[in-house]
């Protein structure tokens, strides 16, 4: 499949020249290396970084024009790594180009319920695969881990937890997808913006409430001191924490206290591997495997939908002091 590639920064193309990134990360790098795609063509608004992209992965065609380019290559398979605000035109240009046959963008889908709606709508209308990279659903250790909580290892869920950077929008849908995937669907929100950022995406503090009756919280953090992306799973039989961005998985499990008899406590199992380290080489395989049966991706325009849905909820009740928002709703 003739694959284009839209954004040739860190995502798109960059982080194969990361000597601490390990494995696949980057969108040039995993179409070099599944066995299903070519990468036949790059866009950059900056004519420059396509024409590095191209070089880099010896790409005959790029340009800072990507409806033009579009047109002249007309490829398979679309990755949109471009900025945020951007995402809507382009993912729409790609849905529009005749022979298109799947969609692989980055988050977050759109900036607006109505713009994500709206992609959606146009590639189920035109039989397109969409596929949103929310990284760690194609992660085998995170993958290992839902299919455990599915299977009761976890128990009842009670609680969940986390710690985060980077806008509401931006990495907070990471949370809510990846929440979801794991857990469940998120019924409810409220948010606050305590650390009074300002911007379009402010990272916000949130409190959520889960369909299977969990109870959630977020926690922002400034994102000029570091970076953090954590969760924390609390059930009624052990515990799985998400530490180091997901790069390792902690487990607890239920036993009787060795300090004080007649109380139970959690008991440290050890760590596995979040194994994050081919997540975009994952997604282009999975998405040119649906192409080719007519799945649907592992992770698909509706689950990016909803993660924004929260997202735009817990701003909407950020900006009224708190006051519960229903995804994809209202108070």
């Amino acid at each position: 499949m003739r694959a284009m590639l839209i954004g040739c920064g860190k995502i798109g193309s960059g982080f194969a020249d990361d000597p601490r990134v390990r494995g696949v990360l980057a969108h040039a790098h995993a179409y070099s290396l599944c066995p299903a795609t070519t990468l036949v063509a790059v866009a950059d608004a900056s004519i420059d970084a396509a024409e590095r992209c191209a070089r880099r992965w010896s790409v005959p065609a790029w340009g800072a024009d990507p409806q033009r380019l579009l047109a002249e290559v007309k490829p398979d398979i679309v990755s949109v790594c471009s900025p945020d605000a951007t995402h809507h035109e382009l993912i729409m240009a790609a849905l529009q180009t005749p022979g298109v046959r799947g969609v692989l963008a980055e988050k977050p889908l759109a900036m607006t319920a109505a713009d994500a709606a709206d992609i959606v709508a146009a590639a189920r209308a035109k039989n397109v695969r969409l596929a949103v990279n929310y990284s760690r659903r194609y992660a085998a250790g995170h993958v290992r881990l839902r299919e455990e909580i599915r299977a009761g290892r976890l128990g009842r869920i009670q609680r969940v937890a986390g710690l985060y950077t980077k806008g509401a929008l931006h990495n907070g849908t990471h949370w809510f997808d990846l929440a979801r995937f794991l857990v469940g669907e998120v019924a409810a929100v409220q948010g606050w913006n305590l650390l009074g950022e300002p911007g379009p995406d402010p990272t916000l503090d949130c409190l959520l409430r889960f369909e299977c009756g969990a109870v959630g919280s977020l926690q922002a953090l400034d994102s000029q001191l570091f970076s953090l992306f954590e969760m924390d799973i609390v059930g009624s039989l052990g515990r799985a924490r998400l530490v180091d961005s997901g790069h390792w998985i902690e487990h607890t499990h239920v036993a009787d206290s060795p300090y004080y008899s007649g109380y139970a406590t959690l008991m440290p199992e050890g760590r596995v591997p979040g194994v994050l380290e081919n997540c975009t080489l994952r997604a282009v395989e999975d998405l040119a495997a649906c192409i080719e049966t007519d799945h649907v991706p592992r992770c698909s325009g509706e689950d990016a939908l909803r993660a924004l849905q929260i997202g735009l909820a817990l701003h909407d009740s950020a900006r009224a002091d708190g006051t519960m928002r229903t995804p994809g709703g209202g108070a």
